[in-house]
């Protein structure tokens, strides 16, 4: 399953001082007053570059399943680093109220999406693979499943907006 860490203050201000990107969109972010639209925030992914040695030695990750590591979260949004090893990789899942995005730093990230059949169970319908530096934007009520179906490791910055409070889990068909 899933192994979530909340990064200590001391453990968020190393993480910021060696990655100027992922302050730079915390400060963005702690600017606004509401919840940033999934267009924007989709936008503002796309134009930072972060690279992985920045946050390699700011993150674990989980023997089964993977790993939330939380940079930070508040009332408008959460930032989380997710950590998987080769073959590690989510339940199909929704995001109940939260719009996500994210930002492949390291390796190959595989979404697949899914439809739910007459009797409510998950059918995928589509699967794309991002590389490094591409961004996944993902609104309610996308259904889908992300995984690393590599022989290395997956590192994905993911901002929710709001913060998850909630997620539907689905049975494959």
């Amino acid at each position: 399953m899933v192994e979530v860490i909340i990064l200590s203050e001391s453990e968020r201000s190393d993480l910021l001082a060696g990655c100027g990107e992922v302050n730079e969109l915390l400060t963005w972010l702690d600017a606004l007053d509401s919840r940033p639209g999934l267009k924007d925030l989709a936008q503002k992914l796309e134009s930072i570059q972060i690279h992985p040695d920045s946050v390699r030695n700011h993150i674990g990750y989980a023997e089964a399943g993977y790993r939330r590591n939380i940079i930070k979260k508040t009332e408008n949004y959460e930032m989380v680093l997710i950590a998987w090893k080769a073959g590690q990789d989510t339940p199909i899942h929704d995001h109940t109220g939260s719009d996500c995005a994210f930002h492949i730093i390291e390796g190959e990230s595989t979404e697949t999406v899914y439809e739910l059949n007459d009797s409510g169970l998950a059918v995928p319908v589509e699967q794309r693979i991002y590389l490094p530096g591409t961004v996944c934007a993902a609104s309610e009520p996308d259904i889908h499943r992300i995984s690393n179906d590599t022989d290395g490791n997956l590192i994905n910055l993911h901002i929710y907006c709001p913060p998850l409070k909630g997620f539907g889990i689905y049975q494959a068909a």
